[in-house]
């Protein structure tokens, strides 16, 4: 479950803050405590894990925000290395929660494997077209790259999880290739 929003701390001091799941605590951490520590340099934030809760401080809102959106895409399953693709210019992170696209629990797995497609085929030509990183986990499908990319991503899964057929969202790839270029 990801949880978000913004807070103030004790200090007066206006904080992001997210839950991410328990078990990408110890990813977002590193080992020695090597992940968060780059990501606390690299944009000069403040950044506390408290359980599965992350408070971000920054003194700069650009900064602060892309530190929430790393920690945000480590806490949706991708590696802190695929997380950090966020620096890039003009890259942004979309989240797309499968339980808007249905009320059975039963349908999960099958609306994911939609979307993961046979062999993989159906994520790996997703991410391909649109330069982007496609990651199923939890109860979520993100998407991270180039902003562009991500849109044209991001629509392709929701096709994928309302019910398209694989081939007219191929089409509609291969029709929106220029857009990503």
């Amino acid at each position: 479950m990801l949880n978000h929003g913004c807070q103030e701390n004790a200090r007066g001091d206006v904080m992001k803050v997210l839950s991410i799941p328990e078990e990408r605590v110890g990813v977002l951490i590193g080992e020695k405590g090597e992940t968060l520590e780059e990501v606390r340099e690299l944009l000069q934030a403040e950044i506390n894990v408290n359980g599965n809760e992350v408070e971000i401080i920054s003194e700069d809102p650009l900064e602060e925000l892309r530190a929430y959106n790393i920690v945000k895409a480590i806490g949706r399953g991708f590696s802190p290395k695929r997380a950090f693709r966020l620096l890039e210019r003009n890259s942004s992170i979309a989240v797309i929660n499968i339980s808007e696209f249905t009320d059975s629990d039963s349908d999960y797995s099958r609306l994911k494997g939609r979307v993961i497609g046979k062999k993989g085929m159906a994520k790996d030509k997703i991410e391909s077209v649109t330069d982007t990183e496609v990651q199923v986990y939890g109860s979520t499908v993100s998407v991270l790259g180039p902003m562009k990319g991500v849109e044209i991503a991001k629509k392709s899964v929701e096709m994928l999880l309302n019910g398209s057929s694989h081939g007219n969202v191929y089409r509609f790839l291969e029709n929106n290739i220029e857009k990503v270029l």
